[in-house]
C-alpha cells in the first residue's frame, strides 16, 4: 500500500471515529462534484428558440463528454417534446443521467391540488421516458427537481407513486426537511422511499445563495468572473470539509458568453484538484451506502436503462404517436428560507415522444 493510500485509510478511520460527533461523514478518494445541467427552453418557444436551446445545451455537453465526466441533465416534459431528437440522443450516453424537471417552464406545483400535481408529473414523466431509441432501451427516470424549487408534500407523494428515487428540490441551509438544515449529502426523507438532494449554497455578501447560474446572473447580477470565483471558493471549502459540490447550470445562461467561460474553467479547476464527477443518482447511491438507509431500487445507479418490452419495441414503421402534437395548496413539512422567484408557464403538448424514429446503433432519422 503506497503512502497516499495509507493516508486515505487513516483519514477514513478517523472520520468513522468522529461520525457520532459530526453526523454523516463519507470517505472518498477525492472531492465529489455533481454537475446538474438544465435543458431549458424559452416559454412559447419558436423554432429558432428550439434550435438555440439545442445549440447551447451542446455547448455545455461538449465540456462533459470529451473529458469523460458524468452529469445529470434535467429535462421538462415541454423540452422532451420540442427537442425530442436531441434529448433522445443525450439519453443514449452512458455518462448521462436524464432526470425530470417538471412539465412546463414556470410550473408552480404547490398551487395545484394533489391530483393535479400527480397528473402533471405523470404526463411529464411519460414524455421523457419515451425519449428512447427504437429497439433499444428506455432511460430509467429516477430523479426530479421542481421548477423554481416550487413543491410541497403532495409533490413528494406524487414522485413516490411514479417510482422516482430522489428529489433535488432542496438547498443546503435554505430549503430543507426538519433536522437537515446543515446537510450537504442526500438524505432519506422520513416516511418516503425518496431521497432529498440538497443543492450547494455559498456565502455572498453575508447571505447564502444557491449555486444556480440563473440566480447568480438574474438575481445577484454577478459577472462571469464573479460567478467563477464563488464556485471556486465553494469547491475548496467543500473539498476540505469532505462535502460534495452540487451545482446547477442552465443552457440558457451558461451555454454561451462569459458564463460559458466560467463553467468551463470551473470544471477544469475541479478536475485539476482530483474531483470525481458523479451523476445525481450516483451521489444518492454513495450517501445511501454509508448511511445504511438504502432502498433496493438504488442499485439502478450502477446499471443502464431498462429493456424495452416487445410491445414497446415494434419497428420504425410502428411509431403511431411520433410527430403528432396537440396543444392542450397544502401545509408543507419542507422548511424554506428563501424568497423564490416566479416564472411564466409555457405551452403543454400531449405525449408525442415515442420512438422519434431513431434506430438502435444509428443516428439516422427516417
Amino acid at each position: 500500500m503506497d503512502k497516499i493510500s495509507k493516508k486515505a485509510v487513516m483519514i477514513c478511520i478517523i472520520g468513522a471515529m468522529l461520525m457520532g460527533l459530526t453526523g454523516l461523514s463519507l470517505c472518498q478518494e477525492g472531492p465529489v462534484i455533481n454537475v446538474m445541467i438544465d435543458a431549458d427552453i424559452a416559454p412559447s418557444a419558436t423554432p429558432e428558440d428550439v434550435r438555440a436551446a439545442g445549440d447551447s445545451l451542446i455547448n455545455l455537453i461538449n465540456e462533459i463528454d470529451p473529458k469523460g465526466r458524468n452529469t445529470t441533465i434535467f429535462v421538462s416534459g415541454e423540452m422532451a417534446t420540442l427537442y425530442r431528437l436531441g434529448i433522445t440522443l443525450q439519453g443514449t450516453m452512458t455518462n448521462h443521467e436524464l432526470a425530470l424537471y417538471g412539465n412546463n417552464s414556470g410550473d408552480e406545483l404547490s398551487s395545484l391540488s394533489a391530483a393535479d400535481q400527480e397528473a402533471l408529473l405523470a404526463d411529464a414523466n411519460s414524455r421523457l421516458y419515451h425519449c428512447y431509441v427504437c429497439g433499444g432501451k428506455h432511460v430509467n427516470i429516477k430523479g426530479f427537481r421542481p421548477q423554481n424549487f416550487e413543491q410541497n408534500d403532495d409533490t413528494l407523494r406524487a414522485l413516490e407513486n411514479l417510482s422516482i428515487l430522489y428529489d433535488a428540490g432542496f438547498q443546503e441551509g435554505l430549503i430543507y426537511l426538519p433536522g437537515h438544515e446543515n446537510d450537504t449529502w442526500p438524505y432519506l426523507i422520513s416516511g418516503f422511499k425518496l431521497y432529498a438532494v440538497p443543492v450547494s449554497t455559498a456565502s455572498l455578501q453575508g447571505e447564502n445563495m444557491v449555486l444556480y447560474d440563473k440566480y447568480a446572473r438574474d438575481e445577484k447580477k454577478l459577472s462571469g468572473s464573479e460567478w467563477y470565483d464563488l464556485l471556486h471558493k465553494k469547491f475548496d471549502e467543500s473539498a476540505n470539509a469532505g462535502s460534495p459540490v452540487v451545482v446547477i447550470f442552465s443552457n440558457l445562461v451558461s451555454g454561451e458568453g462569459e458564463y460559458l467561460d466560467a463553467y468551463r474553467d470551473f470544471l477544469d479547476y475541479a478536475e485539476s484538484k482530483g474531483a470525481k464527477f458523479v451523476t445525481t443518482l450516483q451521489l444518492v447511491d454513495m450517501a445511501a451506502a454509508k448511511s445504511k438507509s438504502a432502498i433496493p431500487e438504488l442499485g439502478l445507479a450502477k446499471k443502464g436503462g431498462a429493456d424495452v418490452n416487445a410491445a414497446e419495441k415494434g419497428s420504425v414503421a410502428e411509431c403511431p404517436t411520433c410527430d403528432k402534437t396537440s396543444t392542450g395548496a397544502t401545509t408543507s413539512m419542507i422548511t424554506v428560507k428563501i424568497q423564490k422567484s416566479r416564472g411564466s408557464s409555457g405551452n403543454s403538448s400531449d405525449n408525442c415522444t415515442t420512438c422519434d424514429r431513431i434506430l438502435a446503433n444509428s443516428t439516422k432519422v427516417a
